[in-house]
């Protein structure tokens, strides 16, 4: 029997951090994930940050990081694309790539998960 490891088992584990609710305030209408290595970065990228507006914090954060993939999604105008580079030197500080991947869930449904090159 293979085995397969599910999105929900993901987040249990940690593997993945669901921030539908965030991501639902930018625009998306399908469940969305991030992986737990990059919402520990987007949490240190908030711990210390000042734009002029005080310090965000790490939900700030991810729903900046969940905006400007939606629009990069949009922005695209690809088809027949599963994934697509995000540009994460504004938030790093240094040259960095996640990527944005739309594809199915446990049970074919649409979802999004944003991630660093590597780690699908």
């Amino acid at each position: 029997m293979i085995h397969r490891y599910t999105r929900k088992q993901a987040m249990a584990d940690g593997m993945l951090v669901d921030v539908t609710a965030q991501a639902r305030g930018c625009g998306f209408t399908v469940p969305v994930a991030m992986t737990g290595t990059l919402f520990a970065d987007c949490e240190s990228w908030a711990d210390g940050a000042d734009w002029g507006r005080g310090e965000p914090t790490a939900e700030q954060f991810v729903c900046w990081l969940l905006c400007f993939a939606c629009e990069t999604i949009r922005a695209s105008k690809q088809t027949g694309v599963d994934r697509l580079p995000l540009s994460l030197s504004h938030f790093a500080g240094k040259p960095s790539t996640a990527l944005v991947h739309i594809g199915p869930g446990d049970d074919g449904e649409p979802v999004v998960t944003l991630m660093y090159p590597g780690e699908e």
